[in-house]
């Protein structure tokens, strides 16, 4: 019942955006190029937040092969994050004030003429023989500098909301132990599982690779070395780098660094397994879930963001949850120095 809800919401979402950007014009095609495609696709940058999941598709891959429009977006993502790091302010209440009398002097002026003792401005006008040509100076650069500001305002008012997404400053994984499990298959169609612990403080990885029956093998590494052991024939190798999967999509300083230049494109929140997560996607097409405390959920394959997850599981573990002899890169004693059987 919730997932039939949560279409209809969606559904009905997509019809009142069409609606509102009825306007605009139609999406040019994929892997069409040109000055006209490219202000097409920056009107649908502003208004990124309201499009459609196929829209976005389509305005995502010309951004990531348009070198002027990728341009365009990082200078939108750095403005709008200098902006975020300002205090928030408010007008002191005696401006509200005088906001205030003024409606309503303005309204009873529809009866009688206003006097200027009716109105109380936030500040006192000097007469023009006070106004020295310094003061004048300081006029003018105030006056110059809120053109300067209401631009920027409309400027960020259009820009994409993406660009609004920052991951937290003190936002740190390195003190978890990440578990995760993934099914799968060789070029003959037959499954195994990769089970790894990843210690992110230092690190270091344990990766155990099973095809039931036929292999088992766990790789010890860190940056250096990577001791692999053959579990079911008691057979150890040095250099077992090739067992050891790529851990990139958990790399927080690499995430932090592609959305900053805008080669990784936040999409907007979504669920997953019920649960509402931050949507970014990767420079190749992968799409990263994070939780609600900026934490890796899972990861989806390019272009199938309602398909099937990568992982069967993904777990963020404290290290007191995992025993130190994980990380033992000793050969043990019942094992003979060898050559490991063939990666699945």
């Amino acid at each position: 019942m919730s997932n039939t809800n949560n279409n209809n919401k969606a559904q009905q979402k997509d019809m009142s955006n069409l609606a509102h950007y009825q306007s605009l014009p139609p999406l040019p095609a994929v892997n069409s190029s040109g000055p006209d495609v490219c202000s097409v696709m920056r009107l649908y940058l502003a208004v990124w937040d309201d499009l459609t999941v196929s829209q976005k598709e389509l305005v995502y891959y010309h951004v990531q092969s348009c070198a002027e429009c990728k341009k365009e977006q990082r200078i939108l993502s750095r403005t709008t994050q200098m902006l975020q790091q300002l205090p928030i302010t408010e007008p002191a209440p005696h401006v509200d004030d005088a906001v205030m009398r003024a409606i309503a002097a303005r309204r009873n002026n529809r009866s009688h003429t206003l006097a200027p003792s009716d109105v109380v401005l936030p500040f006192a006008p000097r007469s023009r023989q006070q106004r020295s040509p310094w003061r004048l100076a300081g006029i003018l650069a105030a006056a110059a500098l809120l053109i300067l500001a209401v631009g920027l305002s409309i400027s960020l008012l259009t820009a994409p909301h993406l660009q609004a997404f920052a991951l937290p400053a003190n936002l740190s994984w390195n003190n978890y132990i990440l578990f995760s499990k993934q099914t799968m298959a060789n070029a003959q169609g037959q499954q195994y599982e990769v089970m790894a612990y990843h210690n992110m403080s230092v690190n270091m990885v344990n990766v155990e690779t099973v095809m039931p029956g036929k292999i088992d093998v766990v790789v010890v590494a860190d940056q250096q070395k990577a001791l692999g052991m053959d579990m079911m024939h008691h057979v150890a190798q040095w250099d077992a780098q090739e067992w050891v999967h790529s851990q990139t999509f958990f790399d927080l300083n690499q995430l932090r660094n592609e959305l900053n230049d805008g080669s990784a494109v936040y999409l907007g929140k979504g669920t997953f397994q019920g649960k509402e997560v931050y949507r970014i996607r990767y420079p190749d097409g992968h799409v990263l879930l994070l939780d609600m405390h900026y934490m890796p959920v899972n990861i989806l394959p390019p272009s199938e963001e309602a398909h099937t997850p990568m992982y069967d599981t993904v777990q963020w573990l404290l290290p007191t949850q995992v025993s130190a002899s994980m990380w033992d890169m000793q050969v043990p004693g019942n094992f003979r120095m060898g050559q490991l059987p063939g990666h699945p």
